[in-house]
């Protein structure tokens, strides 16, 4: 019955909506996991590469991590798309990671 349900709604979505607003947010959600991909890799990078904390915060990282996963939490707490839970997760994930490496840093 569920699965009846969900079919219909598919079938709804593209028989009774624009293609024009459903290609348009395609194209943007495509454009912004590559974003993401792009922002996530520019972090590791500058992370790995750095030697000193001078000029940063650790306290900072650790606000940023909590609320990343608060952030987190709220969407899964939502049934959020798998897409937007992905990027959040893997936020949260490279947050914590940055908080290791800024309390081992010298």
């Amino acid at each position: 019955m569920l699965q009846l349900i969900c079919d219909n709604i598919g079938q709804r979505v593209f028989l009774e909506g624009n293609p024009y607003l459903l290609v348009v947010t395609m194209v943007v959600s495509l454009l912004h996991s590559v974003f993401d991909f792009l922002a996530f890799k520019n972090d590791i990078q500058f992370w790995n590469k750095n030697k000193s904390m001078e000029g940063l915060s650790a306290k900072s990282v650790v606000v940023s991590f909590i609320s990343q996963l608060i952030v987190f939490l709220y969407l899964l707490d939502n049934d959020t798309s798998w897409m937007i839970l992905a990027s959040s997760g893997a936020g949260c994930c490279i947050e914590a990671w940055k908080i290791g490496k800024a309390v081992h840093i010298e």
